[in-house]
């Protein structure tokens, strides 16, 4: 028998560059399409993170029924405690911040306007474009859900779910993404005790609890635990399913198409492989020069993948996830990982029509007879 040392992958790769290549882009390909749409699910959890874990920390909204004499009572025991800089009973609207998947929506209280400087000062809110609310119905808005909605200072804000109500007169920055306003009459989501407070007051439940206060079924306690359980089970958790089921997919469609188009690219060599039987060499050192082939196709479509995949989730946060006011992180090195070890199963898989075809590889003198 003739060594392996003749029958080497690379050369049939550079002789044969059109074929190789087909496949080699591919596999880089699909490898680049799944890496991008894990990037463009993931700012929903990119971006909403830190609303969910750093607005909690200075803001509590409560609801708890009852009179305006038991409102008075609640807002009387919370200024007594610790942490707690202010507390007043009043109107609420929605935010929303929309992502590629999804949106987050969240409180954003209505006060009289003494009472918005002091607010922006609790909120670390630094007022960068227009001006304060001087009458009713006029808004502050975060920069960041500025450019997310496409705003405008002039513009009405969330006009689709208020109408012409509430008109945006400033933008501001702030690192809890806040927003605030005045009322116009009674257009709102909902009344609510507004508390700002300091970090060490988290869980807001427990504190009411420690009042004296029942919790029942109709009351309503925002906070950071219900921020967090929002956010695990309605953001975390859906991104992830989602994208365990388009992973499976297109994993699924992958593996079918790459073994078809392997075992056509087997069988349109047959003539080769039973040549290289033909003058000596073995069924072993043909499926090792096969395998030598298949690993140089995958390793270079995972890797001219992950760069397009790298370079492509840049173009997309650049132009299209930053303008959108979005949080996106290009690098995630578990993914990366994931799909390289369903190109390893796929491999794996390739192994058996690789075993079949070999094993069934004739000498040209056999094939005579």
């Amino acid at each position: 028998m003739i060594g392996t040392s003749g029958l080497s992958a690379w050369k049939y790769i550079k002789n044969n560059k059109k074929a190789a290549g087909t496949v080699m882009m591919a596999v880089a390909l699909v490898f680049t399409g799944i890496y991008v749409i894990y990037v463009l699910l993931m700012t929903s959890v990119e971006s909403f993170g830190p609303v969910v874990h750093r607005m909690p920390s200075k803001l509590a909204f409560v609801y708890l029924g009852g009179d305006p004499e038991f409102q008075a009572g609640l807002i009387d025991d919370l200024k007594t405690c610790p942490g707690v800089r202010d507390a007043y009973f009043t109107q609420v609207i929605m935010a929303t911040y929309r992502a590629v998947v999804g949106q987050l929506n969240y409180e954003v209280p209505l006060m009289d306007t003494d009472k918005i400087p002091v607010f922006l000062d609790h909120m670390d809110a630094e007022l960068i474009d227009g001006r304060l609310p001087e009458g009713d119905g006029e808004m502050l808005v975060d920069s960041v859900i500025m450019r997310n909605m496409n705003l405008q200072t002039g513009g009405w804000f969330m006009e689709g779910d208020y109408g012409k109500t509430f008109r945006i007169v400033g933008v501001i920055e702030s690192p809890y993404m806040v927003s605030a306003g005045t009322p116009m009459g009674f257009t709102n989501t909902g009344w609510y005790t507004v508390i700002e407070k300091d970090e060490s007051l988290w869980d807001f439940t427990g504190l009411l609890e420690s009042l004296g206060y029942e919790i029942k079924g109709n009351d309503t306690v925002i906070d950071g635990p219900a921020y967090e359980e929002f956010y695990e089970d309605s953001v975390v958790d859906v991104i992830d399913n989602v994208l365990d089921v388009i992973f499976l997919l297109v994993m699924i469609f992958l593996a079918v198409t790459v073994i078809i188009a392997y075992v056509s690219f087997m069988r349109s060599r047959v003539s080769e492989y039973c040549l290289y039987a033909s003058i000596g060499y073995s069924a072993f050192s043909i499926y090792g020069m096969l395998m030598r082939e298949m690993i140089i196709i995958f390793a270079a479509g995972s890797v001219i993948g992950t760069v397009m995949g790298l370079i492509g989730s840049a173009v997309f946060k650049e132009f299209l996830i930053v303008p959108m006011g979005l949080i996106c992180r290009v690098f995630y090195p578990a993914q990366i990982v994931r799909i390289l070890a369903v190109y390893i199963l796929i491999i794996g898989i390739l192994q058996i029509p690789a075993l079949i075809g070999i094993n069934s590889i004739k000498t040209i003198d056999a094939i005579e007879d």
